[in-house]
């Protein structure tokens, strides 16, 4: 029997990323001295979905962030300072209700986890007892320690998706640029021994692509553990 796409992923270089394109790590410091920092440079990275922001803070620190929409090179912004201002790094402790943040640590110090795409941002809920909530573009809201720090605004290239590809061939450049496999095969278009869902009799074999979370690799396709099933 063929092995299954979703076993082979790690298995061959067409599924892994390309990590070697990324001009450099995306982490927020680990510095706790308040501090200014300036925006040196603004650069394109074939590997992520926004710029980068080439920082540089009055220790002599160099790091690089996502841009924020509105940066420009030599503006001037403030690192563990307080305030809401655009673009500035703070404890979430420090960022009003309601502001846009990004790049959000998931815990203190890790140097951002969160809300890192283009376009994104997430929004500080509410705050209670050490605890923050804050909402994610899914619309999911989840309490992070007060002691982790994010940066204020929103992600640049928000009209990413908005210009038409045109070609199939760019759609397959700009897939390899980060390290995705493309085109894909549908499923339901492969034969019955390649695929769960494989077979020439296609929608009408109905079968359930309900599938445990707990089923190995190759049998692992489909609806993962679905919370309900069925016509809404």
């Amino acid at each position: 029997m063929k092995v299954p796409r979703s076993r082979r992923r790690g298995k061959s270089r067409i599924f892994r990323a390309n990590t070697f394109k990324a001009i450099a790590d995306t982490r927020i410091i680990s510095s706790n001295n308040a501090m200014n920092f300036k925006v040196e440079d603004i650069i394109h990275d074939s590997y992520r979905t926004a710029p980068l922001m080439e920082i540089r803070f009055e220790d002599g620190t160099v790091s690089y962030l996502p841009a924020f929409n509105g940066a420009y090179v030599g503006q001037i912004l403030t690192f563990l300072k307080g305030g809401d201002r655009t673009g500035s790094i703070d404890s979430l402790k420090n960022i009003p209700t309601g502001a846009n943040v990004y790049n959000v640590e998931l815990r203190p110090n890790d140097g951002g986890k969160l809300v890192r795409s283009g376009g994104l941002s997430a929004k500080v809920i509410k705050k209670e007892k050490g605890i923050v909530s804050i909402q994610l573009p899914s619309s999911r809201i989840i309490d992070i320690n007060e002691n982790c720090r994010a940066v204020v605004g929103v992600i640049s290239n928000s009209g990413r998706m908005n210009k038409p590809l045109y070609k199939a061939g760019n759609n397959y450049h700009l897939k390899r640029a980060r390290g995705r496999y493309w085109p894909l095969t549908a499923a339901v278009a492969m034969n019955a021994y390649e695929h769960k869902f494989g077979g020439k009799r296609r929608s009408s074999q109905h079968k359930s692509k309900s599938v445990s979370r707990n089923a190995p690799p190759g049998a692992k396709v489909g609806t993962i553990a679905p919370r309900r099933t069925g016509v809404k």
